[in-house]
C-alpha cells in the first residue's frame, strides 16, 4: 500500500481497480473494492490497521469494482442511479454469459451482488464528516450515468473512477461520450491545480492525460457518427476497435481483451446512439 498524503493510501495489488483509503482519527473511508472475496477479506484487513472501516465509496456500477462489496457490512456509498441501475440487475452474476473485457469476465456464477447496491446515495453532491475532516462526494457522469468522484479538499486528492485512463481504454458500453467531455473540462477547471489525481485503472496520473482521454473520447464520437446505419456494422466495428487499440502499447491477452473491451463497448454504443438493435 503506497501512502500518497499523510492521511491518503492508495493500493493495487488485488486485479483490475487501484483501491483508495482515507484514514482519520481511527477511521477508515475505502474508495472501490476488491473482486474476490478473499481479497475483499485482505483488503479489509489492512485497512482495519489503520482504522475502523466505516464507508465504502463505489464510483460507479462497473463489476470490477462492485462483485465484491457484497460481503461488506458498511454503509456503500454511491450516486442515486448507480443504486437504481444495479436493482435492475439479477442476484448472481456470471462473468462469460456477457463478456466486456473486464476482470470479472474470468468469475464463475457468484450470487448475492443486490447486497453490493449503494445504500448512502446522492443525486449532485454530498459531504461525509469522518473524524474532524470533510469528505466530498462529487456526482461526475461520464464513463456511467451514474459516476462519481471522491474530493478530499483538505489534503488535495481526487479519486476519479474511470473518468481518465491510461494504459488500456476503458469500457465505453455505458458511457455518454458528450457528458464525459465535459466531465474532462471540469477536471481540468478544479481550482487547485495541485491536486493530486487518482484513476481507478492507473493509480496517480499526470494533467496532461486529461487531454489524452478528450482526444480518444472525440474519435469515438466522429467515428459513430460516420458510421451511420450500415449493413456490413460487425466488419466496422470490429475496425475502429482496432483503429482506437494503435494508441495503446498492449500484446498478447492483455491485447485481446482490450480489443473485445472496445468491440462491445462500440456495439452498446451504437446500438443507443443510433436506436437499432445489433443482432
Amino acid at each position: 500500500m503506497r501512502k500518497i498524503t499523510s492521511d491518503v493510501y492508495i493500493e493495487n495489488k488485488y486485479p483490475a481497480v487501484y483501491l483508495g483509503l482515507i484514514v482519520n482519527r481511527g477511521e477508515t473511508l475505502l474508495v472501490d473494492c476488491p473482486i474476490r472475496l478473499e481479497d475483499v477479506r485482505s483488503w479489509l484487513n489492512q485497512a482495519t490497521d489503520l482504522g475502523k472501516p466505516r464507508y465504502t465509496a463505489l464510483l460507479d456500477h462497473h463489476p470490477d469494482r462492485v462483485i465484491g462489496a457484497r460481503d461488506l457490512r458498511m454503509p456503500l456509498v454511491g450516486h442515486q442511479v448507480t443504486s437504481q441501475i444495479m436493482a435492475l440487475k439479477s442476484d448472481s452474476f456470471k462473468g462469460s454469459a456477457h463478456p466486456i473485457g473486464a476482470e470479472t469476465d474470468r468469475l464463475k456464477r457468484v450470487t448475492g451482488v443486490s447486497r453490493a447496491m449503494p445504500n448512502l446515495t446522492f443525486s449532485d453532491e454530498m459531504t461525509i464528516r469522518m473524524g474532524d475532516v470533510r469528505i466530498e462526494f462529487w456526482h461526475r457522469p461520464g464513463p456511467t450515468e451514474g459516476s462519481i468522484w471522491v474530493v478530499f479538499k483538505e489534503q488535495g486528492v481526487i479519486f476519479l473512477g474511470d473518468t481518465v485512463t491510461v494504459a488500456e481504454p476503458p469500457f465505453i458500453g455505458d458511457a455518454d461520450i458528450d457528458a464525459w467531455l465535459d466531465t474532462l473540462d471540469d477536471l481540468r477547471s478544479v481550482e487547485d491545480q495541485s491536486f493530486q489525481l487518482i484513476s481507478s485503472r492507473d493509480g496517480l496520473i499526470d494533467r496532461e492525460e486529461i487531454n489524452t482521454m478528450a482526444r480518444f473520447l472525440r474519435k469515438i464520437r466522429v467515428r459513430l457518427e460516420r458510421l451511420g446505419e450500415i449493413e456490413e456494422l460487425n466488419s466496422e466495428i470490429e475496425s475502429i476497435a482496432g483503429e482506437l487499440l494503435d494508441d495503446y502499447s498492449l500484446s498478447g491477452s492483455r491485447k485481446e481483451r482490450a480489443r473485445l473491451r472496445l468491440r462491445v463497448g462500440l456495439e452498446d454504443l451504437y446500438q443507443r446512439f443510433f436506436d437499432v438493435e445489433i443482432e
